[in-house]
């Protein structure tokens, strides 16, 4: 008899406990524009740079922290109802970085605190509405980026153990990278307490950035509040071992993120009236879009693309690369000459001697050499095929010089088949040059 009374229970239980078994929870955000967070970042890292110096590896320790605080307003929301665009008043950002124990302190200039982030194809494009942001800037902002948050989330029901993959285009925006060769990174929903799901991600993914490989191993989870519908927390590690590219070199590292977000009303920092330089459908002028870098010790400006990324930079010059969608395109260096008197500069007969006595170039075929006209600065170019260490490349040099006898030489050098790829951006960026004191009111250079 006891044995039939348990049979008998069994229908009883799986009746009461089925439903826990399939019980699913809907993971999902239905973004709006004019919703509101704020948000907090912390992100610690270590590791290794490896340089190759005279057929030797240097092997360089890298230690960093950074945090960041700010508010966040949406202002368009995309496909999936996934913000599009968002803007942020960063009340903190800031980095300190140590490379065999030299550090470097980076925060955001108090003009530059607005931000706007947008996404443009599969990248996220973040620039300010006061004027162009500097390269160091611009890293200080590349955090982990919140428009990618919903993103984490399956936007269905799930179960408990339940898994699903992340997208490519995701990740490529995750990671920044320029491409996504093989990737294998899956969430799962591991638990729900309290009305809070937690979910890893795991994995490893492998892409291109700046022309280099590299494979990042994740380990990841977040928070999700049941009652908010919000994903609320999280932690992102995530190893990286990038092979050596045209404009960075070999590393390991390991960082781990955190973030914490919630809803808030609307903070007076981010009301329309404060957002009026980003009215609807804005779109940011090509200035809004450059970089711009000072050096205050050769004592000039300029404004750049943010394809061309610096490779070396010291006292006596500042190296370049153009990397475009991870080609190696061109090569420039940037610098200061001997200031000659106020109103004058060097002759085009004694540049174009000084260009050709540059070590390891032996010139062949002058291409062009003439004034550029301009407003503001004098600007003379070279343009010259020849052998630069036994390699047949291609140098365009250009001299600018200021009212009051500064001097700049800028040499970019490319393969004559990537010259049509180059087009007129080595005169851009040689036009973007200034001066203290080379405005448009300025008096323009003499020739001698």
């Amino acid at each position: 008899m006891a044995a039939w009374r348990n049979l008998a229970v069994v229908p009883v239980l799986l009746a009461i406990i089925q439903p826990a078994w399939g019980q699913t929870y809907a993971l999902s955000e239905n973004s709006r524009a004019g919703d509101c967070f704020r948000v907090h970042l912390d992100l610690v890292l270590s590791g290794e740079i490896k340089i190759s110096k005279d057929g030797k590896q240097i092997v360089l320790k890298q230690e960093g922290a950074a945090a960041h605080e700010f508010p966040e307003r949406v202002l368009s929301v995309g496909a999936a109802a996934l913000p599009s665009k968002v803007a942020r008043v960063y009340e903190k950002a800031s980095s300190t970085i140590s490379v065999n124990g030299e550090f470097t302190h980076r925060q955001l200039r108090a003009e530059r605190r607005l931000v706007v982030a947008q996404r443009q194809k599969e990248q996220t494009l973040v620039y300010s509405p006061a004027g162009a942001l500097t390269r160091e800037e611009l890293e200080l902002t590349d955090h982990f980026d919140t428009l990618d948050l919903a993103g984490l989330l399956p936007g269905r029901e799930v179960a408990v153990g339940e898994t699903w993959k992340l997208t490519n285009s995701l990740l490529q925006a995750i990671c920044n990278f320029e491409g996504i060769t093989e990737q294998g990174l899956a969430c799962k929903l591991e638990e729900v307490k309290d009305q809070i799901a937690r979910v890893s991600i795991a994995g490893s993914v492998t892409g291109i950035d700046l022309g280099a490989l590299v494979k990042v191993t994740v380990e990841a989870t977040y928070q999700y509040d049941l009652h908010a519908k919000r994903l609320t927390r999280l932690e992102w590690k995530q190893k990286e071992d990038q092979d050596q590219g045209p404009a960075s070199p070999a590393m390991t590292l390991q960082a781990t993120t955190t973030l914490t977000r919630s809803e808030i009303d609307r903070p007076d920092s981010l009301s329309d009236v404060s957002l009026v330089s980003v009215p609807d459908d804005f779109e940011p002028p090509l200035f809004l879009t450059q970089l711009e870098l000072r050096d205050t010790r050769a004592g000039y400006s300029m404004a750049y693309s943010r394809d061309w990324q610096t490779v070396s930079r010291s006292s006596d010059h500042l190296v370049m690369r153009l990397i475009e969608r991870g080609d190696f395109v061109a090569q420039v260096t940037l610098t200061p000459w001997t200031r000659a008197e106020p109103g004058k500069h060097l002759s085009a007969d004694d540049f174009r001697r000084a260009m050709a006595e540059t070590p390891g170039w032996a010139p062949e075929q002058e291409l062009q050499a003439s004034e550029v006209p301009t407003d503001g600065c004098w600007i003379y170019r070279i343009s010259t095929l020849g052998q630069l260490d036994g390699t047949k490349v291609m140098q365009n040099f250009y001299l600018v010089a200021g009212p009051a006898g500064q001097q700049i030489v800028l040499v970019f050098t490319l393969t004559p088949k990537q010259a049509d790829r180059v087009g007129n951006r080595d005169l851009s960026l040689a036009e973007s040059i200034e001066f203290p004191g080379a405005g448009q009111d300025s008096e323009k250079p003499k020739k001698p």
